[in-house]
């Protein structure tokens, strides 16, 4: 690992959340991973920090100059960190304004607006926070959707565009469009739920592939994964439309997805669930693509500790003998691994590499893009060295999530 607040010049920083090795993200530890670049000297450096009295890291976003870096989660609590040296600067708990109704109702995804303010979600509506005032946001406006997740912001500006969960009882099929402008939100209503989504660089059009989940007894906190067949949405945001969508049938390796990269010619995102990478062209929008980071046999038998701990969290979480049917389908889904794939993915600023944080390996996989031949791998510490009570027989992932890649600062 790298020396904390390390000043040696690298070319770009590739900063994962971490959440833990568990299946959902939701419930366990909360940190940064930062993996510090710089390609032309073969210089990888890794670097993790854990943030104590926090729970479910999930998502990291930086500000728009990257001197503050925002670590969503699922406990209800804004956490701040510096870019630079992975610091703690500052943590407000969100329940001074309103109690989650759900056990994953919290804020998992902010949007900054320049340096110094940011939106993000709390209850039925969009909050604006001022860095330097953070005990007395502005609620801007109703978000409208059921409980939303990943928020971007449109290239011109004006848009607010976010993904909408599953809740108790309702499949949400609907991705929600707040303006800026006029304080007021649109629905479009879709045929399955999209929790994450990508902008295009330059046109207010965004990208949502689909994360389709099954509850058990109606419940969403401890979903399966669904067998159904999956789809990427193209929207135009300004009309609330979709112009175009891809169909991917369930036995193509299209499940759950997290992060959303988008270029003018194409989208590439995570399916985690199935272990591959998406890529789709944007020119005819019809065919998928897959690159497949599944281990081989001898890897996963190197995991054996993850694939154990992966095994025993869905034995406790399927209600069994009933829901059999519903371990098969997840087993056929994830192609017969036992690891799970990667969750965070950033190209670099140069264009040069696709860097995709592999969850169930513990390391990030480099690609050089266009192509995206393998690169290198960059190994990770295990979670073990931060939490000695774990054991060093214990599940050595540290949870790779949501990630974003930016300039080094």
């Amino acid at each position: 690992m790298g020396p904390r607040g390390t000043t040696t010049s690298m070319s770009f920083d590739f900063f994962i959340a971490l959440d833990d090795h568990g299946l959902n993200g939701f419930e366990g530890f909360a940190g940064i991973a930062r993996l510090r670049c710089d390609p032309d000297r073969d210089r990888w450096e890794p670097e993790v920090k854990f943030f104590d009295g926090v729970a479910g890291g999930h998502a990291v976003q930086l500000s728009p100059g990257g001197t503050v870096g925002f670590l969503g989660n699922l406990s209800q609590q804004l956490v701040f960190f510096d870019p630079r040296t992975l610091e703690e600067r500052t943590l407000l708990s969100t329940l001074r304004f309103r109690a989650p109704r759900l056990f994953y109702e919290s804020q998992t995804h902010v949007v900054w607006l320049d340096e110094a303010h940011f939106v993000t979600a709390i209850g039925p509506e969009l909050w604006k926070f001022a860095l330097a005032d953070l005990e007395h946001p502005e609620p801007i406006g109703a978000h409208g959707v059921t409980l939303p997740h990943a928020i971007k912001r449109s290239p011109s500006g004006r848009y607010l565009v976010y993904g909408a969960m599953d809740v108790d009882h309702q499949y949400a099929n609907q991705v929600g469009v707040f303006d800026l402008t006029t304080g007021t939100s649109r629905l479009i209503s879709l045929p399955a739920t999209a929790w994450h989504l990508g902008m295009h660089p330059t046109r207010d059009v965004c990208y949502a592939p689909t994360q389709r989940c099954i509850p058990q007894d109606g419940d969403f906190t401890e979903y399966a994964i669904a067998h159904f067949k999956n789809y990427l949405f193209e929207i135009d945001v300004a009309s609330a439309s979709v112009t175009r969508h891809l169909a991917i049938p369930k036995d193509m390796p299209g499940a759950l997805t997290s992060d959303v990269v988008v270029t003018e010619d194409e989208v590439i995102y995570n399916c985690c669930a199935s272990g591959v990478l998406a890529r789709v062209q944007l020119a005819d929008f019809q065919h998928g693509h897959w690159i497949d980071e599944r281990p081989s046999a001898g890897r996963q038998l190197g995991a054996w500790r993850a694939g154990v701990a992966n095994l025993v969290e869905v034995l406790a979480r399927v209600n069994l003998p009933s829901a059999t049917h519903w371990l098969v389908k997840a087993v056929r889904i994830a192609g017969g691994s036992a690891i799970d794939g990667s969750y965070g993915l950033g190209l670099s600023p140069d264009r040069r590499f696709l860097l995709s944080a592999h969850r169930g390996l513990n390391e990030v996989i480099v690609y050089r893009y266009p192509d995206l031949a393998v690169h290198t791998r960059v190994p990770f510490p295990a979670i073990s060295t931060f939490y000695a009570h774990l054991g060093r027989f214990s599940d050595p992932r540290l949870g790779f999530h949501h990630a974003t890649i930016r300039e080094s600062v």
